[in-house]
C-alpha cells in the first residue's frame, strides 16, 4: 500500500470549494519581486491600524494580571455587555429600548469568527425543500463565502456595482433564489467600497429578509471611522422606521475603532432568538476573550475620546488623499473606513509595480471580488501615518501616471 496515498474521506470536501485567501493569493503574485534596496516596505494590503492604540488599556491589562489564570466566561463579562449596549445607544442614537445587556448581545473573539460561526448556527440543511442559499455582497469580505460554504450552502453574489454607487443589487434577485435564502450578509460601510447604506437601503434590506424568512447579518466593523456624518446602522434604521429588531444581527469590533486588532474582541448584537441559538453553539465551539482583555474591552468602548481622535487622523489622510488624486483614478470620498478603492486599469499588474518599484505592498481588487469590472481596482488601506500616507499615495499616483503613458 502506498503510504503517500491521501484518503479522501480523511477531511471536509467543502473545504475543496474555498479559494485560496486573498493574502495567500497576494503572496504567490509577489513571489520573487524584489523591492528597491533604498525603500522600506509599506504594507498597505491589509486593514491593521497602526495608529498607537490608548495608554490606559496597559494598566488595565498590567491590574489584571492574575486573571490570565481563569477561564473566561464564554457569552462574555456583564460589565462588558453592558458597555458594548451603552455604545451602541450612544452611537447610534436609541432611546427606545430595543436592546439589552441580558439577551441581545454576545461577546466574540473577534467579529472575524463570529460572522463565520453563525452561519453554521443558523443555516438549515434545506429551505423549502431546496438547497439554501446565502446572499453575498460582491465585492465582499472573504469569511462570507467560505461561511457559506462550509455550513452548506450556495453563496449568491450580488454585485455592488459603481453605476448603483456600489450599493448592492439585492432587489435584483429573482424569486426561486429568495425562497431558499437563509442568511443575506451586508457589509455598511463596505469594504473595500466604504459606501454606508441610507435609511430606504435599511428599510428595503429588512423588508427583503423579513418577506423571506432569512436572517439579515450586518458587519459594521468600520461604523466608527467616518469623515463627516456617522453612517447610519441597522439598530438606528430600525428605531428610525419604528419597527422591532427580529431577523437581524450586528457586529462590531474594537479592531478598526480603537486599533486594537490583536485582541480580537467584538460582540454581536440583535434579535434574541436567534443570539439564543447561536450562543449554544458557541458554548460548544467558540473562543473567547481572555478576562484582562474583556476588562480593557471595557473600558474602550466606555471611552469615545480616543475614537474620535482616531477619526481625525483618518479625515487628514483621506483629505491628503483628495488633494492627491482628485477625481482620478476613480478616487471619490469614501463614507467610511479606510480604504480607497481605486481604478487602475489592471489591479495585479499595478500591484507588482508598485511593490517592484515603490516597496508599497495594495490587494488587488479581483482577490476580494468575482466581478469582471473589479479587476480594474486595487485596495489601499490607509492605515499608517499622516507621513507616511502622504508619501505611499504621492508614489502611487506617480506610477499610475508614468505607467498609463
Amino acid at each position: 500500500m502506498n503510504k503517500n496515498v491521501v484518503n479522501r474521506n480523511q477531511f471536509n470536501e467543502d473545504l475543496e470549494l474555498l479559494n485560496d485567501y486573498p493574502f495567500q493569493k497576494l503572496n504567490n503574485l509577489l513571489k520573487g519581486i524584489q523591492i528597491p534596496k533604498n525603500k522600506i516596505a509599506l504594507i498597505l494590503s491589509i486593514g491593521e491600524p497602526q495608529h498607537k492604540p490608548p495608554k490606559f488599556i496597559k494598566e488595565i491589562i498590567n491590574k489584571n494580571y492574575m486573571k490570565w489564570g481563569k477561564y473566561p466566561p464564554t457569552l462574555g463579562m456583564e460589565q462588558l455587555n453592558i458597555a458594548s449596549i451603552n455604545w451602541l445607544k450612544r452611537r447610534f442614537n436609541l432611546t427606545k429600548g430595543m436592546i439589552n445587556h441580558k439577551d441581545n448581545i454576545v461577546q466574540l473573539a473577534g467579529t472575524r469568527e463570529g460572522l463565520f460561526n453563525i452561519a453554521l448556527a443558523l443555516n438549515p440543511k434545506t429551505k423549502n425543500n431546496l438547497k439554501p442559499a446565502i446572499l453575498i455582497p460582491d465585492p465582499f469580505y472573504q469569511v462570507y463565502a467560505g461561511a457559506s460554504r462550509i455550513s452548506g450552502a450556495d453563496p449568491i453574489f450580488i454585485s455592488s456595482l459603481k453605476e448603483n454607487n456600489f450599493i448592492p443589487a439585492f432587489s435584483q434577485v429573482d424569486k426561486k433564489t429568495l425562497s431558499r435564502t437563509s442568511i443575506i450578509y451586508v457589509c455598511s460601510p463596505s469594504n473595500p467600497e466604504g459606501v454606508s447604506l441610507k435609511l430606504k437601503d435599511w428599510k428595503d434590506l429588512i423588508f427583503l429578509a423579513r418577506s423571506n424568512n432569512a436572517t439579515l447579518i450586518v458587519d459594521e466593523c468600520y461604523t466608527d471611522i467616518y469623515s463627516s456624518l456617522a453612517p447610519m446602522g441597522v439598530l438606528e434604521a430600525c428605531e428610525k422606521l419604528n419597527t422591532n429588531i427580529s431577523n437581524i444581527v450586528s457586529f462590531h469590533s474594537l479592531s478598526k475603532r480603537s486599533n486594537v486588532p490583536g485582541f480580537r474582541s467584538g460582540f454581536a448584537v440583535g434579535d434574541k432568538n436567534i443570539l439564543k441559538n447561536f450562543k449554544k453553539l458557541r458554548h460548544y465551539c467558540a473562543g473567547q476573550q481572555p478576562i484582562p482583555i474583556q476588562e480593557a474591552a471595557t473600558a474602550l468602548w466606555n471611552d469615545d475620546i480616543h475614537a474620535e481622535k482616531n477619526r481625525q487622523k483618518y479625515k487628514k489622510k483621506f483629505q491628503i488623499a483628495k488633494s492627491i488624486f482628485k477625481n482620478n483614478y476613480g478616487y471619490y470620498m469614501p463614507d467610511g473606513g479606510f480604504y480607497l478603492w481605486l481604478n487602475v486599469g489592471n489591479g495585479e499588474e499595478i500591484t507588482k509595480e508598485l511593490w517592484n518599484k515603490k516597496g508599497i505592498k495594495v490587494m488587488p481588487g479581483s482577490y476580494l471580488s468575482r466581478l469582471e469590472s473589479s479587476k480594474a481596482y486595487i485596495r489601499v488601506a490607509l492605515v499608517g501615518s499622516i507621513k507616511e500616507t502622504n508619501s505611499a499615495l504621492k508614489n502611487i499616483y506617480n506610477l499610475l501616471n508614468n505607467y498609463s503613458k
